[in-house]
């Protein structure tokens, strides 16, 4: 797990930190984003524990943070590879003995997806894309938090798998110009499906899913 990590994390942020910026018309850019991630854990096992509960397991707000590198081929596509910071998870309350009890199911992963881009062609400034592609996720920590009468516990989630990979659907709007003098602002909404489940229990088929609203800056 240690060695496909630190792969994982050199071989992609070499591409997006260490690449020169080309000397002709720009066919790589490179940039960072940060968003607010909607995540929620579905499946069999969720309905059931729905059941059980008498609750739904609902979704939990979350940050997504990170950077990417756009090899344009043409004018209409690209490839983009990510390394982002993303947390994934859900949530649950219901009333215990006249108190709240809040449960946040916390997931944290090192995500990098690598994304076919088709740009949808416009006048103007604005050029919105449509996006798609695989995304391998490594966990970097996986918390139970809970919270009753003011008391707050967390522990570690237990028999977790340590990889999940996912397919990432989604569009961007690129505004085309500088933002601030900083660079270039992009406004992207993505759908990252869970594709395999994340427990190692047999009967437990627990899966991510997880709506992302995302802003980054293109330099």
């Amino acid at each position: 797990m240690k060695r496909l990590l630190s792969m994982s994390v050199s071989g992609v942020l070499a591409l997006i930190l260490l690449l020169p910026n080309p000397s002709s018309a720009a066919e790589i850019k490179k940039g960072i984003k940060v968003g607010l991630n909607l995540a929620k854990l579905s499946g069999e096992s969720m309905a059931d524990l729905d059941a059980y509960l008498g609750e739904d397991i609902k979704s939990k707000l979350a940050f997504c943070f990170g950077g990417f590198v756009t090899y344009h081929i043409n004018k209409k596509f690209a490839v983009q590879p990510e390394v982002l910071i993303t947390m994934k998870g859900a949530s649950y309350k219901e009333e215990v003995g006249g108190e709240i009890l809040k449960v946040w199911i916390n997931l944290t992963y090192l995500e990098i997806p690598v994304l076919a881009k088709i740009a949808i062609p416009t006048p103007g400034i604005v050029k919105p894309s449509l996006y798609a592609g695989p995304a391998l996720a490594i966990k970097l920590s996986g918390k139970l938090k809970t919270k009753l009468e003011g008391t707050t516990v967390e522990v570690d989630v237990e028999d977790m798998k340590g990889i999940d990979f996912g397919l990432v659907i989604g569009a961007e709007i690129d505004w085309g110009k500088s933002f601030f003098g900083f660079g270039k602002l992009a406004v992207d909404v993505r759908y990252t499906l869970g594709l395999q489940t994340i427990s190692e229990f047999a009967n437990d088929d627990a899966k991510n899913g997880v709506f992302s609203l995302l802003v980054g800056v293109t330099f």
